[in-house]
């Protein structure tokens, strides 16, 4: 200790003697002995050894201040120090007021001087008073620690460190006993005894000898957990082999089909909570919530040894082709039924699932992130070989046909001729084999085997979809999105945000394969069939062969349209039940919603495809009519000659009614209102400017117009009963028909009648110019006898009265 000398010829009022900084300076070097002697010495150096900053700073280098407890003014003036009476109490309470300071650290010093002093004798450990005033661990170990505390306000350096040392090694020695006896009592189960020795090491603050001893007895030297061994577990537990179907015998060479063993998981799950709840209730009785050793337990025992496991299960399932199926099995039981079955653990709190949750999620983020891309991966696969799969056996289903027809093809040589000459000259000349009847196959022309060809692709385009089809891959894209959605509550946020992208993705590739790869080819399909038929060139060929006939192609193409429907609104059931319902976009109507922009790229797609597919049909159907007209109305239908005339309308004229009965309806029922008018309407005027061509073809007489009038009045008939809307548009032209139909019935004889109704236009609803009736009235049969007689009336002159000039 520095020794003050005194002089007497010292103004000790007197402030300029020792200035404050310097006295200030001085006192930060003094022992606190020496501090108050110093006190004496001036003025100044009394207020430096005085100023609560100086032992304020002194509390704080023992780590003391911080943690004091702050008091009122009132309560400052109130309070006791009886605390400080004692040398194991003394730091357990220190008030946190500046001009209590000094006052708390001289009582301290009071307490724990004679020991500190005692340590700095070269004493031997046993003769300490430390050990020889304080019997019990508790007491040594707090009587050690304010020690070491006390320690930090020595102003010797060397004395510092000898008794820093010395107390290190003391606590050392004290830790090293407590621990030996900490293991007895835990190993024989005496959690009380346990608990009291590891509150000990706890009030020395050395936490990490104390963790790493739990931890070596919870995780590595624990018989419970020897499951969780990576080197001794056996993964194929875990899986079953598919057994083969009985009476059907295996190929050698034919690879097993392996099974995910769910119980087996499942047990696996439940073992791992049971150890976990023998853990937790274990730590409750030893340790209070200042160290959450439970939670460094299960830190350990997830982040790596369980995570060993999972390696070990994930690429045991990878050879067997059951990652998918493993990853997410797995993960679900470690954060569902793990979870459940976890009893509540005091040490950890109510944080404790949480924080195990977490821990999981970490060790099991890679595989996470390794699944979704698998996961995304094979779904495509597997939507692109069901769609390829179903084209094949579509193409394989025309291939057929074609090659059916195709044998039927003649190649008729000289001995074919006369083989079937024979053969026909036998069957006629037998008297006695009237009744003989003989199977012939048909034989077919290259041109008549395309046509038949082309009939029969026509009757199968409404097989090019497959609504089954669609329904395997939407419950394909159900299980994967399930299977998706287990790691939708990842504590990772990354792993979230890549599984809700991920399904919008698997989403769009199924609205992209079904859109492409099946309804944009099956459409292409139909249509190229469409405009490639032909019913004229059919008509023709059943003329001459029984076998083909004439097919109704709208009925087809319209069943063809219904299917697709039907899987657009499968798809959109799809997506609000899998997409906006389970929210996986937050903001359905927003660009940033892909799913919703693609889905509407597919509808306008198919839109697309019906327009221009109904567009072909309707050309179809009105060739199959004018085919009809053509092949049914010949000159003799209009232009009878005689009394005689047929009764009521031609065969023609009713089987172009009865195709189009078949057809007009087609869309009521399947299709927007708007649509069907459209449709109807296009119909009736496709309609419309079919018989006015036929007309404009034909030779009416007056005995053929009766037959004609019949046929108009069929087809007004027909559309005043299917043309519901659009009146307005479609009446007026035929009832217009029906008027032109009058100029044939009017005698010859009567040229001015004629003239005069061909004149007036609005006898025909303004539908016709006065150049087209004239066309119509020129297809009269006696046109050229009356002829100058009706331009007469029609112009008021004719050739005989113009003159020359």
């Amino acid at each position: 200790m520095a020794r003050v000398l005194w002089n007497s010829d010292i103004d000790v009022y007197n402030t300029a003697v020792m200035p404050l900084p310097v006295a200030r300076g001085i006192s930060k070097y003094l022992d606190i002995p020496d501090l108050l002697q110093f006190a004496f010495v001036s003025k100044n150096a009394n207020r430096a050894a005085s100023d609560s900053k100086l032992w304020v700073k002194k509390l704080d280098l023992m780590g003391v201040w911080e943690s004091g407890v702050e008091l009122s003014l009132e309560e400052s003036k109130s309070c006791t120090f009886e605390q400080f009476n004692d040398p194991l109490l003394c730091l357990s309470r220190i008030y946190k007021v500046p001009r209590l300071a000094k006052i708390q650290l001289l009582h301290i010093r009071r307490c724990l001087d004679e020991y500190y002093k005692d340590l700095q004798s070269n004493v031997a450990f046993e003769r300490l008073k430390v050990f020889k005033n304080f019997h019990t661990p508790e007491d040594q170990a707090r009587i050690l620690t304010n020690l070491l505390k006390y320690n930090c306000v020595d102003v010797d350096d060397s004395s510092r460190t000898l008794v820093r040392q010395k107390v290190t090694d003391l606590l050392e020695i004290f830790e090293n006993a407590l621990l030996k006896e900490l293991e007895i009592h835990f190993d024989i189960q005496d959690y009380e005894k346990t608990s009291q020795f590891v509150k000990i090491l706890i009030n020395l603050q050395n936490d990490q000898p104390l963790i790493n001893f739990f931890l070596q007895k919870t995780c590595y030297d624990n018989e419970n957990i020897r499951f969780l061994n990576a080197e001794s577990f056996s993964a194929d537990l875990f899986f079953l082999t598919l057994e083969p179907v009985p009476g059907v015998e295996a190929e050698e060479d034919e690879p097993k089909v392996y099974l995910v063993n769910d119980k087996k998981v499942e047990e696996f799950a439940t073992e791992l909570a049971s150890v976990f709840n023998h853990l937790s209730g274990v730590i409750d009785l030893i340790f209070t919530q200042a160290i959450p050793m439970m939670y460094k337990i299960s830190e350990e025992l997830i982040t790596t040894q369980l995570l060993e496991i999972v390696h070990v299960l994930t690429n045991a399932a990878k050879q067997k082709g059951l990652f998918l199926h493993m990853t997410t099995l797995l993960y679900r039981m470690l954060t569902v039924k793990f979870i459940e079955l976890l009893k509540p653990c005091e040490n950890v709190g109510d944080l404790y699932f949480n924080l195990l949750l977490g821990l999981i999620d970490v060790s099991y983020e890679s595989y996470a992130t390794e699944y979704i891309n698998e996961e995304k991966l094979f779904f495509r696969l597997l939507c692109e070989d069901r769609v390829a799969l179903w084209k094949k056996q579509v193409e394989q289903k025309e291939a057929e046909t074609s090659e059916s027809i195709l044998k039927k093809v003649k190649v008729e040589s000289k001995s074919d001729f006369l083989t079937n000459f024979r053969k026909v000259f036998t069957i006629s000349s037998s008297a006695d084999k009237a009744d003989t009847t003989e199977i012939v196959e048909p034989n077919f022309s290259v041109l008549e085997a395309k046509a038949q060809i082309l009939a029969e692709n026509i009757k199968l385009i409404n097989k090019v979809f497959s609504a089954d089809m669609t329904l395997d891959i939407l419950r394909e894209a159900r299980a994967s999105l399930d299977r998706l959605l287990t790691f939708k509550g990842f504590t990772i946020n990354t792993v979230q945000v890549e599984v809700y992208t991920t399904i919008q993705e698997e989403f769009i590739a199924v609205l992209d394969i079904l859109g492409n790869e099946h309804l944009k080819t099956g459409f292409d399909r139909a249509l190229k069939y469409l405009k490639n038929y032909n019913p004229k060139s059919l008509g023709e060929m059943s003329q001459e062969s029984s076998i083909a006939s004439v097919i109704d192609p709208l009925v087809v193409f319209f069943e063809l349209i219904n299917t697709a429907d039907l899987i657009v609104q499968m798809l959109d059931i799809f997506y609000k039940e899998e997409i906006i319902n389970k929210n996986i976009v937050r903001h359905e109507n927003s660009i940033l919603n892909p799913s919703l922009q693609a889905k509407r790229n597919l509808e306008a797609m198919v839109d697309k495809y019906v327009a221009d597919g109904l567009n072909i049909g309707i050309d179809v159907l009105f060739g199959e009519i004018s085919t009809c007209f053509e092949v049914g109305v010949q000159d003799a239908a209009y232009n009878t000659k005689g009394e005689y005339a047929p009764d009521g309308p031609t065969m023609a004229a009713q089987k172009a009614v009865h195709i189009l009965e078949q057809n007009i309806d087609l869309l009521v029922d399947s299709a927007d209102k708007s649509v069907v008018e459209i449709f109807q309407q296009e119909v009736a005027e496709r309609f419309f400017q079919a018989i006015v061509k036929l007309m404009k073809q034909s030779t009416i007489s007056e005995q053929g117009a009766i037959t004609l009038i019949s046929d108009l009045n069929l087809f007004y008939d027909f559309i005043t009963n299917h043309i519901k809307s659009n009146k307005r548009m479609v009446y007026p032209l035929f009832e217009a028909l029906k008027k032109v139909g009058t100029i044939y019935l009017i005698s010859g004889e009567d040229s001015k009648a004629i003239g005069q109704l061909v004149s007036d236009l609005s006898k025909f609803n303004g539908i016709f110019s006065q150049e087209e009736i004239y066309e119509f009235v020129q297809r009269r049969q006696d046109w050229p006898l009356i002829k100058k007689h009706v331009e007469k009336v029609m112009y008021g002159l004719s050739l005989v009265d113009c003159t020359i000039m």
